[in-house]
Parts: structure tokens; sequence; C-alpha cells
């Protein structure tokens, strides 16, 4: 009996485990992908004092939650996005472009860590 109470505690601690380890993978998703849009939007109203801000804001984002994200996640996917974030240029007209990259590597990233039957299998 002393083991299935052990094995009942391990399996909820685990659930609560995975449970925010998703949780928190998803707010830095949507933090990340609300920072690069309003980065966009900075470019499109020609904004540069903004849109150096966002960059900023993406970064300290990045440095805040990296180490956590390394620990869980994929390491070849996040090494991409941190090697996005650290050469976001600005007046090479390429802004835009980097930063349609940068989201979509966020994306891939979130669809990879997502628990879902595809992950798993």
């Amino acid at each position: 009996m002393k083991r299935l109470w052990f094995a009942i505690i391990f399996l909820a601690l685990t659930a609560a485990l995975c449970t925010g380890e998703q949780k928190y993978i998803e707010c830095f998703y949507r933090d990340m992908n609300e920072s690069i849009t309003a980065a966009e939007t900075a470019l499109k109203n020609n904004d540069e004092a903004k849109y150096k801000n966002e960059i900023k804001r993406l970064e300290k984002q990045w440095n805040t939650k990296n180490d956590l994200l390394y620990a869980v996640g994929e390491h070849a996917l996040l090494d991409g996005i941190a090697l996005q974030i650290r050469a976001m240029p600005y007046g090479k007209g390429e802004e835009t472009k980097e930063l349609h990259s940068l989201r979509a590597q966020l994306y891939a990233y979130y669809e990879n860590e997502k628990i879902s039957l595809a992950n798993i299998f």
C-alpha cells in the first residue's frame, strides 16, 4: 500500500510540473509574439526609437526566461531563437523579414513543446 501512495504522489507531482512547464512556454511565446507585433508596428510607423525599445524588450524577455527554457526544451531550436534575437538589424531594410523569421522560429518551438499525441509518439 505504501508503494501505491508513493506512485500516486509521484504522478501528481509529474502532472503539476508538466502543466507548469506548458504554462511557462505558452506565456513566453505570447509575450515574445506581442513584442514582435509591437516592433513590426513601429517599423510601419517609421518609429526607430520604439522599434529599438521593442528589440531591447525582446532581448530582456529572452535573457530572463532562456535558462529555464534550456532546461526543459530542445536546444537546437532555442539556439536558433537566441541567434535571431541577438542579430536583429536596424537600417538594413531587412527588419521585417527578420521579425517574421523570429516569429516562425518561436512558433516552431511552441508547437514542438506542446503536449500532443504527435509530440509524444
